[in-house]
């Protein structure tokens, strides 16, 4: 490449990342304001300084340092379904969590969150299992199922369709390849109600971002008992009553897992203004 290419190259690449972060602005305004953009970054900021500084090393320090910049590496290079603090915010549960047991993602569409579980993955010497259909959403079992609010502030509805969310399993591992660590990770194509079925390694951390009802409830059938005691369980759908309602229903806990349902941290708001969509249930 002669530096003429080298510098288109370059102007390509930050053309697409500007266009990038324009549309995330857009999008912020619409949902929260003009001003509520503005202090959902200054909130932001003050975060990402607070998760460095949590570090107890120098060393750490400089590993969260790192771990920020390919966070946003990542995300300003795959299209993601999740916005950028969430997976920081986790991250400090992970590095904090001191049961032994790998980690297991459920739903990992291009492979984006995929990515940023493996450096944490890595770092904490742990294995990543990730269980996707890569063939985008089941179809919805009905029509509560299917339509949701799509957040707090617009009350606007969404449908979910079946193939919605899809990252083939190729797409995904160069990903992953690319931006993360593909070597502590194990991909378990299928439909959760079939995948999961087999699975026997008790988990100390797990992440769905699985939309659906019905695909939450075929995960905690088969995770939750699975899950070692003190070990997380974090949903990514926290801001829809419809689908913690459904993930919390009593009959369904007595008849499929014979106990009460725990409680959730960040049902119906999350776990910050900026992580609005993220809940957990701790073991």
């Amino acid at each position: 490449m002669d530096k003429q290419e080298f510098i288109l190259a370059q102007d390509r690449e930050i053309e697409e990342v500007t266009g990038k972060i324009l549309r995330v602005m857009r999008r912020a305004v619409k949902l929260y304001g003009f001003w509520g953009s503005v202090s959902r970054y200054i909130l932001m900021r003050d975060e990402l300084r607070k998760f460095v500084k949590c570090g107890k090393t120098g060393s750490e320090r400089n590993f969260r340092k790192s771990l920020l910049k390919r966070f946003s590496r990542i995300h300003n290079k795959i299209t993601c379904g999740h916005s950028p603090f969430q997976f920081v915010l986790m991250a400090e549960y992970i590095l904090g969590l001191d049961v032994p047991g790998p980690i297991v993602e459920c739903g990992c569409y291009k492979g984006g969150s995929t990515a940023k579980l493996s450096l944490l993955a890595e770092h904490t010497q742990r294995k990543l299992y990730v269980f996707d259909s890569f063939e985008g959403l089941p179809e919805p079992k009905d029509e509560k199922e299917a339509y949701v609010k799509q957040d707090g502030f617009s009350g606007q509805k969404y449908r979910f369709q079946a193939g919605q969310y899809k990252g083939t399993l190729d797409e995904v591992k160069n990903n992953v390849a690319q931006f993360g660590n593909l070597e502590v990770c194990e991909f378990i194509p299928g439909f959760f109600s079939e995948s999961l079925t087999a699975f026997s390694v008790e988990p100390a951390f797990v992440f769905i971002d699985v939309d659906l009802v019905s695909s939450a409830r075929d995960c905690l059938r088969a995770l939750w008992p699975l899950l070692k005691p003190g070990g997380y369980f974090f949903t990514h759908e926290a801001m829809y009553p419809s689908y913690i309602e459904g993930i919390l229903d009593r009959e369904w806990w007595r008849e499929n897992l014979d106990q009460c349902p725990p409680v959730i941290f960040g049902a119906g708001s999350g776990l910050s203004p900026i992580a609005d969509t993220i809940a957990y249930m701790r073991k």
